[in-house]
């Protein structure tokens, strides 16, 4: 069989030779890695653009909210969770030892009254804590609620950052007369970033959870009369209101399919007091979260709202972005490189 049969001879063309295939390769290879590279940088000046020009980070004007919107917190429930000593009167139990978040019934096995665990019963701000930076990406010490605890509580006892646990309780009654900047110092060490405080001073307003929420902010919420319902006959009253409190994370908004009207408003709560469910004891007007249970429970937005000696902290990490933000930019940016390769290839056919 002649070669001439293949138009390898006789033909007016010669067979390529390997550089020049290889050459050829190259040349069709190029366009996709510009391609690639194009995405690559698209994506990131669409996220720059979502996210850090001014006129994206406004956090005072109203969101209007999708129908229901939450984020994926996971739950931790308040307790002893490292190895780390703990001299404090009542000491837990194991001393030196983590445990589970139910040990806190004590030796009489009722919840709430005095013999319970001392961080069973006063970790809530540390367990909110620690949510909230697992849900930003934090590991190692900055989510243990024992070491949150002992970067938080610098007065009254407490030795700062030694590795050690001499108090209990941050920022919450526990009888050692707990500041709330404790909280501050726990959530600005955790999270390694600066806050916004909301307080008396500078409310948190309906439009600006709405904005916080939609912008994928979980929000700690320091409720200063918010004992656990089985909690509350346990403690000093109202005299020690300044010391007490329970902390707790908004992470979710149902805005009850009524955009306009904000009065059935619902928001999803992580309570780190999590007994619902084991005991039957329910928080006050609470709901079933998803998945019919109260861990986490829905709220509604008026009880959120109702007490302006609350105090709410958000930190001030980069929002996170939804898609349909970044969509369109990068559609465009990818059709635009897409026009721009077809052009380049049709000027090296026509060369």
């Amino acid at each position: 069989m002649s070669a001439a049969r293949f138009g390898l001879v006789g033909s007016g063309q010669s067979r390529a030779k390997p550089h020049e295939r290889e050459d050829t390769r190259k040349k069709r290879l190029r366009p996709l890695a510009v391609a690639v590279v194009i995405l690559l940088v698209s994506s990131g000046i669409a996220f720059a653009l979502v996210n850090f020009l001014p006129g994206n980070r406004k956090e005072s004007s109203p969101v209007k909210m999708e129908t229901t919107l939450t984020w994926p917190i996971v739950l931790d429930c308040q307790h002893k969770d490292s190895n780390m000593q703990c001299n404090a009167v009542p000491p837990c139990n194991p001393q030196n030892g983590p445990h589970a978040w139910n040990d806190s019934s004590g030796p009489d096995f009722i919840y709430g009254t005095i013999d319970d665990c001392p961080h069973c019963s006063c970790y809530c701000a540390p367990a909110c804590i620690s949510m909230i930076a697992v849900y930003r990406g934090q590991g190692g010490n900055f989510i243990v609620q024992d070491n949150i605890y002992d970067c938080g509580k610098s007065t009254l006892g407490e030795t700062f950052k030694n590795g050690a646990i001499e108090t209990h309780g941050v920022g919450m009654f526990d009888g050692t007369g707990g500041r709330p900047t404790e909280v501050q110092t726990a959530f600005q060490w955790s999270l390694g970033c600066a806050y916004i405080e909301h307080n008396s001073t500078n409310p948190l307003t309906i439009f600006l959870l709405a904005q916080y929420i939609a912008q994928g902010y979980p929000v700690l919420w320091l409720d200063r009369d918010g004992w656990p319902t089985n909690q509350s006959a346990s403690y000093p009253g109202s005299t020690y209101k300044a010391d007490m409190g329970h902390a707790k994370v908004i992470a979710g908004w149902d805005d009850s399919d009524t955009l306009v009207d904000t009065s059935d408003d619902k928001c999803l709560i992580f309570d780190p007091w999590p007994e619902y469910n084991d005991t039957g004891i329910l928080p006050k007007n609470a709901t079933q979260g998803p998945g019919g249970k109260f861990d986490p429970y829905w709220l509604p937005l008026d009880d959120v709202l109702n007490d302006t000696n609350d105090i709410f902290l958000k930190d001030t990490l980069a929002p996170i972005p939804e898609f349909h933000g970044l969509l369109l930019p990068i559609v465009g940016f990818v059709a635009i490189a897409l026009v721009l390769i077809r052009r380049r290839g049709k000027s090296s056919r026509d060369e």
